[in-house]
This record gives C-alpha cells, sequence and structure tokens, in this order.
C-alpha cells in the first residue's frame, strides 16, 4: 500500500501519523474543520484521512501462496453484503488464512463499509477480486488445491474434514448461496452441524467456524508433528448448505428455507 496524501483538521495536525506522514515525505494538506465530515460517509470522521493507493493480489499468485504456506483461502461467491464480506476478511487474517478472492458479481473490497468491516485488515490480506467462480476453480485445479463447498446438508461435518492443509473454502451469497455448477465442480462439500430450530447461518458466521476449524487442525498437527493434509467437501446457503438438519431426521425437521449461509 502507498500512501499518496493526508487530509487533516487542526484538531488532527500533531497526530503520530501525521507526524510521520510528514516524517516520510507523503504530501500533508490542511483543511478547515468540519470538511472531512462533509465528504466521508461517516457521522463522525476523525480528524485525519489518508488517499492510498492499493495493490490487488492476483489469482495465481494467492493460490500459490495457499499452497507454498499449506493454508486456506477463503473464495467468496457473488457475496455482496459489504459487512459479511469486510468480517470475512477479517476472519481470513485472525485465522491465518492465505488470503480471499472475491468473484465477479462481489461487492467492492473497498467498499467503504466492506474496509470498516474487515477492521483494517483489508490492507493486510492478500485478496483478489473480480475473476468468475470458473477461474478460480480451475487455478485451484492446476495447483493441486481441494476445493471445499459449503452446503447446508450432506457434506461432510466440518469438524470431520481435513482442512489442515492448503484448501480453498468457497462461500455463497446471502440470498442464493452457492450456484450448483460451482458446488458440483467442488472437490467436496462441508456442512456445519447445528442444533435447535435455527435454520442457517450467515456468510460471515460459516466462513468463520471453517476458518478457525482449519486453524485448529494446524495447531493440532503441529503438536503431534503430523503434516499438514487436506482433501475436499461442503458447507452452503439456501440450497441447503449450511443446514444442520442435513444429518438430522425426524418430523419436526421441515425443508430449509433460509437463503442464508
Amino acid at each position: 500500500m502507498e500512501l499518496e496524501a493526508v487530509y487533516v483538521e487542526p484538531a488532527g495536525a500533531d497526530a503520530p501519523g501525521v507526524v510521520a506522514a510528514r516524517a516520510a515525505g507523503v504530501p500533508v494538506r490542511d483543511v478547515l474543520a468540519g470538511v472531512l465530515a462533509k465528504v466521508l460517509d461517516l457521522v463522525t470522521p476523525q480528524d485525519v484521512v489518508a488517499v492510498a493507493r492499493q495493490r490487488g493480489a492476483g489469482l495465481d499468485e494467492l493460490v500459490a501462496g495457499a499452497v507454498a504456506s499449506s493454508r486456506p483461502v477463503l473464495v467468496l461467491v457473488e457475496l455482496q453484503d459489504p459487512g459479511n464480506a469486510g468480517t470475512l476478511v477479517r476472519v481470513a487474517e485472525a485465522a491465518g488464512c492465505a488470503g480471499v478472492v472475491l468473484t465477479e458479481h462481489s461487492v467492492d473490497v473497498h467498499n467503504p463499509k466492506t474496509v470498516r468491516a474487515s477492521a483494517g485488515a483489508v490492507f493486510r490480506v492478500p485478496v483478489a477480486e473480480g475473476m468468475s467462480p470458473a477461474a478460480v476453480l480451475e487455478a485451484c485445479a492446476i495447483a493441486g488445491l481441494p476445493t471445499w463447498a459449503t452446503t447446508g446438508r450432506g457434506g461432510t461435518p466440518v469438524d470431520g474434514a481435513p482442512l489442515a492443509g492448503a484448501c480453498a473454502v468457497f462461500l455463497g451469497s446471502e440470498a442464493h448461496g452457492l450456484p450448483a455448477s460451482v458446488s458440483d465442480a467442488c472437490t467436496g462439500r462441508l456442512t456445519i452441524p447445528m442444533e435447535g430450530r435455527a435454520e442457517s447461518l450467515n456468510a460471515g458466521v460459516a466462513g468463520a467456524l471453517v476458518a478457525f476449524e482449519a486453524a485448529r487442525q494446524r495447531r493440532v498437527g503441529e503438536l503431534s508433528g503430523q503434516p499438514s493434509g487436506s482433501t475436499g467437501v461442503s458447507l452452503g446457503h439456501n440450497d441447503g448448505s449450511l443446514d444442520p438438519r442435513a444429518d438430522r431426521t425426524g418430523p419436526d425437521r421441515p425443508p430449509a428455507t433460509d437463503a442464508e449461509p
């Protein structure tokens, strides 16, 4: 990330970040009090704002990083909610994922709400944007990367799936889940077992559970001295992808109808 300019109101003139920017030769422009509130979409913005040039990661680069580090990649397929997208970028950093892919028709990762939801992780986590799910699947296949489709029913329980090594976890949109063409092309399916009457989880929660399960398995493997490994399975949305009832039977379990993950 490269800073192009910093804009500061009088109250923020002596902020450490402003001082550091000046020392680094970044242009610092003074503005009148109240100006930033007029140009930003925040109700109560801070006294300092920076304009930065962000270098996006390439898909091949991101997949290669996953293979080299034996870490998962989160693939967000047509995910349009900025809060969930930002949360998943934040989760990717916290759980040690190799990066995040947002396919075409997904929210812009630099949407202000996405950036805020990521809590700054968007500036540190490799993120690739704009490619088709088919292109992501092809890149994973070429690299030998197992692919997991999230689904509500019929998949391997997430705590029983081998996620310790490099893999790609596909999560669908809140409204439609993963397209059948994507789920069918993945090497496996994952399901999050649930209790009670909850029908589904949203994409942010579902992705977090998978990412931290992968992190847990890595830690267990490191402690036991076992090498990381991974194979394919699935999780989902209104196609049943994250519906716990996939693994339960009984007259009190009606068909899932929720479109959330």
